[in-house]
């Protein structure tokens, strides 16, 4: 779930600037210069938020519940930066008032650096919002977001003071601001790869129906994880190209780390049909918040469509007998060919003796329904804390009847995995 600190501290960096900004606005500027030049800094702050974000921190993870929901946040904020800079562009003065010395307030190179910014700026949002552009295709090309970000800087550092003053109190906020966001790219492009790289060797790859398990062996260290997290895989050869996100399937604890992956799409086909064992992997992380151990409730309900199992996969593969949660584990999929891991969640949840599972086959009619929770589960709806993974139809129509229920949003948990 969305945690409010990260949002809060957003709101309260842009209201400081705004405050500035209008509170110490120079006399000779017009109400118009003032608001359009207000909403050009408040978009390079959302864009220096999304390039902080970019850096993947634990802290940032903390403030807002996850690596899903901070990346949900920066496709936000970069919406944000497109209308924003549009009405700037539109609204701000494009000629010097009668009478200002040109020499003294130049209008190059401030101008051009902005028309072009805002250009790449838009085309940048577009790729970043079609889906039918390929992962590989926009990964390298939302990387045009960093020189926008510069030529931005150079836009405001350039610009007229008649228009825009760079050392008053608020344009003090955006340089520092732009240093902090210049640090942030340095990092991701340069740093955040080494800090969290672990090698590790393909020791086999099984096949299992629609999904492919892939079984790692640590090169050095064995990777630290909780259960419900996720990392980027990068399979190292020139034939294989950008890192995929995973959640991981196994439990901390195992001397081997274990992802399960769905086939759909070409690169999943790819690792299907072409991974062989030996091969070398960089495994990136852990990320991610789905944590149902942290939870005060000890009712708990579990709710995994198709491959959305893997997260509680790992959790029941690192439960300990005499775990004191009551959990109903509702597995949803296709049919019982397709349940991936089946057998070995029954002999668990009766080792356990914690867990009663639901599994429910599509084929025969079977789905994951409050309707049917309602009737099936040993108290009301909303006495159950909600953990739940699957496709992304099925996890927006449980969370909007849970909450038809009277459900709390706070008691629904939920895996976003988005990450363009």
């Amino acid at each position: 779930m969305l945690r409010l600190q990260g949002i809060n501290a957003i709101f309260a960096v842009i209201g400081l600037f705004i405050i500035l900004h209008w509170g110490f606005a120079p006399n000779h500027h017009a109400t118009l210069t003032t608001a359009t030049t207000m909403l050009g800094g408040i978009a390079f702050l959302l864009m220096t938020v999304s390039v902080i974000l970019t850096t993947r921190l634990g802290v940032f993870e903390e403030w807002f519940g996850g690596l899903d929901r901070m990346y949900q946040v920066h496709r936000i904020a970069g919406t944000f930066v497109g209308v924003f800079v549009i009405i700037h562009f539109v609204g701000v003065p494009k000629v010097l008032p009668e009478g200002v010395d040109p020499a003294l307030n130049p209008l190059n190179p401030s101008s051009p650096l902005g028309k072009v910014s805002m250009v790449l700026l838009v085309i940048g949002i577009f790729i970043s919002l079609n889906r039918k552009i390929s992962y590989s295709k926009w990964r390298t090309l939302h990387k045009i977001m960093a020189l926008v970000y510069f030529l931005t800087i150079g836009h405001f550092m350039n610009a007229p003071g008649i228009f825009f003053e760079q050392f008053s109190v608020s344009g003090i906020m955006l340089i520092i601001s732009s240093v902090i966001g210049i640090i942030a790219l340095i990092y991701t492009m340069l740093g955040m790869n080494k800090r969290t790289a672990t090698p590790f060797i393909i020791e086999s790859v099984n096949l299992m129906e629609r999904a492919t398990e892939i079984v790692l062996k640590p090169v050095r260290e064995m990777f630290t994880f909780k259960p419900g997290q996720f990392a980027f895989v990068e399979i190292q050869g020139k034939e294989w190209s950008e890192p995929h996100p995973f959640t991981i399937s196994s439990a901390p604890g195992e001397d081997r780390l274990r992802f399960t992956v769905k086939v759909s799409g070409d690169w999943t086909r790819k690792v299907r049909e072409e991974l062989k064992p030996g091969g070398e992997v960089i495994v990136r992380g852990p990320y991610g918040r789905f944590d149902a151990s942290k939870v005060s409730n000890k009712k708990q309900v579990w709710i995994a469509g198709g491959i959305g199992l893997t997260p509680f996969l790992s959790k029941i593969r690192s439960m300990e007998a005499g775990d004191d949660r009551q959990i109903q584990f509702v597995y949803a999929a296709r049919n019982e060919k397709e349940a991936i891991f089946l057998d070995e969640l029954k002999a668990r949840a009766k080792e356990l003796g914690n867990i009663t599972l639901y599994p429910l086959f599509s084929d025969i009619g079977e789905f994951a329904r409050v309707d049917i929770a309602k009737e099936r589960l040993p108290d009301a709806l909303d006495a159950f804390e909600y953990f739940i993974c699957g496709p992304k139809p099925m996890v927006d129509g449980l969370m909007k009847d849970l909450k038809k229920e009277g459900v709390q949003r706070s008691q629904i948990h939920t895996e976003a995995f988005e990450f363009r």
